[in-house]
Parts: C-alpha cells; sequence; structure tokens
C-alpha cells in the first residue's frame, strides 16, 4: 500500500504539468488561423482567458508591429489583436483627446486595438486619483464604443 501510494505521489506532479502545458497550447484550428494571419512567427505564448486563446508575440512581417496580442476564439476566428503603442507613436489626435478629457491624468497607456471588419480604435488606459479609467477613440481622436 505505502509503495502505490508514493508511486502515486511521483506520478501527480508530472501528470499536473503535463494538463498545464496543454492548457497553454491552443487547438490546432486556433494556431491554424494564428499561422494564416501571422505567417513567420513562431514564437508566440498561448494563453487562455474568459473562453478565448490569446497569443503573445512579436511581430516582424512587413508591418512590424512590434509586441502584440491576437485573440481567438475556440473556433479559430481572430477576434482581435492588441498592439501597444509609445506615447510619441500615437497620433496627436489621440493623444491631444487623451489630454482634453483626462487633464492631470498620469501613466498614460495607449494600445491600438485591430478588429476584424471594423475600424481600429485606441484604447486610452489613464490614472486619475489612484483610479484607472479606459476609453477609445478613433485615430482621429473621436470618442468611440466598444
Amino acid at each position: 500500500m505505502k509503495s502505490t501510494t508514493f508511486a502515486l505521489l511521483l506520478l501527480l506532479p508530472g501528470g499536473i504539468l503535463s494538463a498545464q502545458s496543454s492548457y497553454h497550447q491552443a487547438p490546432s484550428k486556433v494556431q491554424q488561423s494564428f499561422h494564416r494571419d501571422y505567417p513567420g512567427v513562431n514564437d508566440e505564448h498561448w494563453q487562455h482567458t474568459n473562453g478565448k486563446w490569446q497569443a503573445q508575440f512579436t511581430d516582424r512581417g512587413s508591418e512590424d508591429r512590434g509586441e502584440m496580442v491576437a485573440h481567438y476564439d475556440q473556433y479559430g476566428h481572430h477576434v482581435e489583436s492588441h498592439i501597444p503603442y509609445d506615447r510619441s507613436d500615437v497620433p496627436a489626435a489621440v493623444s491631444d483627446r487623451a489630454q482634453h478629457k483626462y487633464h492631470g491624468g498620469k501613466d498614460y497607456r495607449y494600445t491600438r486595438v485591430e478588429r476584424p471588419g471594423h475600424p481600429d480604435l485606441f484604447q486610452i488606459h489613464v490614472n486619475i486619483g489612484g483610479k484607472t479609467h479606459i476609453s477609445y477613440v478613433d485615430e482621429n481622436g473621436r470618442d468611440r464604443s466598444y
């Protein structure tokens, strides 16, 4: 009995690690869609959150968008991609709108959100009085719903 219990204790961590690694391995249809959308990328890291698969990677393709996160549903449909932007790279209309709307804010963060079939948006994160505020604008600085 002790040897059986001991053997199970030795096998249990391996089973847990195996389950965790498959949790971070997207289904083949999701991976196929990703590689069709982002050919040549082979350094992606997958995570499954809220029913969606997220691939973190660096886009060094023709558009060279840098660090990105692409979101896919369980069927391999591309939902959206998020691309962090440096403040200096954000269109002036976007940063001007953020400054006007959140005057006195701190730690402005900008993310370009690309959604198939929809115009691109910029997500603005800003800290005001210890609270994070989020809004969305188009590249012309006009408020948009998301």
